[in-house]
């Protein structure tokens, strides 16, 4: 299995820079966003020997998603840098959300987009479960997806922080879907907010539900969307990808561990 990090630019700091700074801990996986597309030439050569997965645009986030009817340039222009650079960046996956600023009168059309857009896409594609959708909702919405895309929708990545803030049993959800997941996102959150926070400083029960993970041998990916403010925040983050490796990959949690112990903090000139 791999354990990875969310990759952004943040605290002045380029993408490129905070991927160098990732694989220096020996993190072998990590998940880009649209936030590292005018970055693309620094970041290539980060990934010669790493797996990468794209998050799809979030309308909260980026102001637009895949079916937003008015972003179609903004769209096109993410699907191209997808499909553009795919190989270079050893993208193994994109995470596709349900609508999330649509009204009910408008959501065929939106559906119908979203499936639209994401038929283009030459990279496989996994749903990930929103707090805005209920867990029916959401699987009547993946068989429709999956109806129309069929091979190209490989999985789930399924989110416990969405699942908890909608108050469902993130354990029972899990074990319900858990063939089909193929990538987990993980952060801590706060009561009725999303924070994103590193493990332990919100209110998921995160050691029971990757005790929970690993009872049912999963073997996929865990990556760790947590979004710090700053590079202070390091220390925190680095703390959570421990916490993972602990669980599922012993021998490397000995081997990063160890090395930090001697070396510290790997520094950003």
């Amino acid at each position: 299995m791999q354990v990875g990090l969310t990759v952004n630019g943040f605290d002045g700091r380029k993408p490129g820079e905070i991927l160098a700074l990732v694989r220096s801990l020996g993190v072998t996986f990590v998940e880009l966003n649209p936030s590292v597309m005018h970055d693309v030439g620094n970041l290539i050569p980060q990934t010669e020997d790493i797996a990468t997965g794209f998050h799809l645009p979030l309308f909260n986030e980026h102001g637009f998603d895949f079916s937003t009817l008015e972003a179609k340039e903004k769209i096109d222009d993410t699907i191209d840098f997808i499909n553009r650079y795919r190989h270079q960046l050893n993208l193994i996956y994109c995470v596709a959300h349900p609508p999330e600023s649509v009204q009910d009168e408008d959501m065929n059309d939106a559906l119908e987009f979203l499936i639209e857009n994401l038929q283009r896409l030459e990279v496989p594609i996994l749903l990930e479960n929103t707090e805005h959708w209920s867990e029916q909702e959401f699987d009547g919405l993946s068989k429709v997806i999956r109806s129309h895309l069929k091979k190209k929708v490989t999985g789930y990545c399924f989110d416990p922080a969405h699942a908890y803030l909608r108050g469902e049993d993130i354990f029972k959800r899990f074990s319900a879907i858990a063939p089909q997941v193929r990538c987990i996102h993980l952060s801590d959150c706060l009561k009725g907010k999303d924070a994103h926070l590193p493990l332990g400083q919100g209110e998921l029960p995160v050691a029971r539900f990757l005790e929970h993970v690993a009872k049912h041998h999963y073997d996929g990916i865990i990556n760790l969307e947590i979004v710090p403010k700053s590079l202070a925040e390091a220390r925190a983050v680095v703390k959570s990808y421990l916490a993972v490796l602990r669980v599922f990959k012993k021998g490397k949690f000995i081997g990063t561990t160890t090395k930090l112990l001697f070396r510290g903090l790997p520094e950003m000139a």
